[in-house]
């Protein structure tokens, strides 16, 4: 039997809507419309072939059919539909890509979802954004993870020694961004 997160869509970016921002939604997402920021999602997400994102994505599964400016991380399969542009880098256990479908990036196809979580890591921290990819989602989702390690918001493990802790010289990645 299919999990709900990847067959109800309990979020929706609709056509000619335009969002700015850090979205994380427990369950499926569709994006229709226009989105920038980034995007973690419990289940699946959808892009639709009309959508422009530039965001990355880090989700169980993804189907995409318009354009992904930005990574996406998936730790069960992604689709790419005839016409879907992806300009950035692709992490899957699987991959389906339809011809017509355009990549541009690095890829990594494991080929095992049982191993996803441990595979990502090392992959985000190379090529990606482990402050917002990596660990629990933050809040009401931290219950239901996809996997990750101890921190109260996403990345903590994944900062160097005094950045996010606590104590004398400890800093957040806020503070970081205004240097």
């Amino acid at each position: 039997m299919a999990d709900y997160k990847d067959t109800l869509v309990n979020t929706l970016v609709g056509a000619g809507s335009a969002i700015e921002g850090d979205l994380d939604v427990d369950g499926m997402l569709r994006i229709d419309g226009d989105l920038r920021g980034s995007v973690r999602a419990t289940g699946k997400v959808v892009v639709g072939s009309g959508a422009r994102i530039e965001a990355s994505i880090r989700a169980r599964s993804a189907i995409v059919g318009g354009l992904v400016k930005g990574d996406l991380y998936v730790t069960d399969s992604a689709r790419l539909l005839a016409g879907a542009v992806v300009l950035g880098n692709i992490f899957a256990p699987r991959l389906e890509a339809e011809e017509g479908a355009t990549i541009h990036g690095i890829i990594n196809v494991t080929g095992d979802p049982g191993a996803a979580e441990e595979d990502l890591r090392p992959f985000v921290e190379r090529y990606g954004d482990p402050l917002r990819f990596l660990g629990r989602f933050p809040g009401r989702f931290a219950d239901r993870q996809m996997g990750g390690g101890p921190g109260d918001y996403p990345g903590r493990e994944a900062l160097p020694a005094g950045v996010g802790g606590e104590g004398e010289g400890a800093t957040s990645p806020r503070d970081l961004a205004t240097d």
